[in-house]
């Protein structure tokens, strides 16, 4: 699976502490005053610079603190429809800071001396990890996002438009699924390329984890060094553990499994009685918790409508990068080989 989940967005910084100075990228510095006049906290702005296929990647340099930000592997790119991983992903940003008089971002490592300290390596603060999923139509991926559109996520915000994409959102992370030709077409793709046609004929759904800075730092991947892609993979089939669970609520026999003190709001759900207007909140998401083990959701309405093939809901395989399919971007200094 390694080569099918992919970074699609990064922001790393590092601090410099060597005496060279190092080249000023900004676009300007945002200044808050006090009542008085005191200037309180100044932000420099980040530039921007541009690449080909109307992609831009942001820089920021103010001598010694240096920061990059945007999607590295689409920068230069026609498209995304597959990305780089996430040592490409590093490599590439790197080469972007060089041409650019800028160092490398680099780990941090223990130095041995008189009192042991440990350099500045470079920080993660935000880190989005994706795949490619095939349902095999237009069809079928429309009813896998509203089969989506009926699950919860245990603490996390839902939204949703229409049956092209879902979202639950955080202060840790926000999950994502959503069509991708229908994306690529917004994103001013035309009809005729391969990549669309081949993106619709295959019913591609693209599944984003956006791993922002309160995630990272519990997992100890805000820090250069512990990144792997196993990790990152890791990550990623921990926080898509929605995409595994199994909706059995057309199962006859699913009751008879069901706790006794749970059973009876398995059934009037499965009538298609709205919970929350006959329990209290309490009573409603304790029971909630217990039948989301068995494939109930009574926090969501009765889904009336069957997914027309199931299971490919629970053993979805990643899609794998075809052979025309080509990593390389339009920037000789910045090329990539594919995998």
């Amino acid at each position: 699976m390694a080569n099918e989940i992919f970074i699609d967005w990064i922001t790393i910084s590092q601090l410099h502490t060597t005496d060279e100075q190092l080249p000023v990228y900004c676009n300007g510095v945002i200044v808050n005053y006090d009542a008085i006049g005191n200037a309180r906290h100044e932000r420099v702005c980040p530039a921007s610079f541009p690449g080909s296929f109307e992609t831009s990647i942001r820089l920021k340099s103010d001598g010694k603190h240096v920061s990059l930000s945007g999607n590295v592997g689409r920068f230069s790119r026609k498209d995304n429809l597959f990305n780089l991983g996430w040592q490409q992903t590093l490599e590439k940003a790197n080469r972007i800071c060089l041409a650019r008089g800028l160092p490398a971002f680099t780990p941090g490592r223990m130095e041995s001396s008189a009192h042991i300290t440990e350099s500045l390596g470079a920080r993660v603060s935000r880190l989005d990890i994706t795949c490619n999923f095939a349902t095999g139509s237009e069809s079928q991926a429309r009813a896998l996002i509203r089969w989506l559109a009926n699950r919860s996520v245990s603490r996390m915000k839902k939204g949703r438009a229409g049956d092209e994409s879902v979202w639950w959102v955080n202060t840790r992370h926000m999950l994502k699924a959503y069509i991708k030709h229908i994306e690529m077409l917004k994103h001013g793709c035309a009809e005729d390329d391969p990549a669309y046609i081949w993106c619709k004929e295959q019913g591609v759904v693209r599944v984003e984890i956006e791993l922002k800075k309160r995630l990272l730092f519990d997992e100890g991947l805000n820090r250069l060094e512990n990144i792997t892609d196993e990790k990152l993979i890791k990550v990623f089939h921990d926080e898509t553990e929605i995409f595994n669970r199994v909706d059995r609520s057309d199962e006859p026999d699913i009751l008879d499994a069901i706790p006794p003190k749970s059973r009876v709001y398995a059934s009037a759900w499965l009538a298609g009685q709205d919970l929350r207007n006959l329990l209290s909140n309490g009573t409603l998401y304790r029971h909630a918790k217990i039948l989301r083990e068995y494939g109930i959701d009574i926090l969501e309405p009765r889904n009336v409508e069957q997914f027309p093939v199931k299971v490919q809901i629970v053993e979805l395989k990643p899609l794998a990068k075809p052979s025309w399919y080509s990593l390389e971007d339009d920037h000789p200094h910045l090329k990539v080989v594919g995998e």
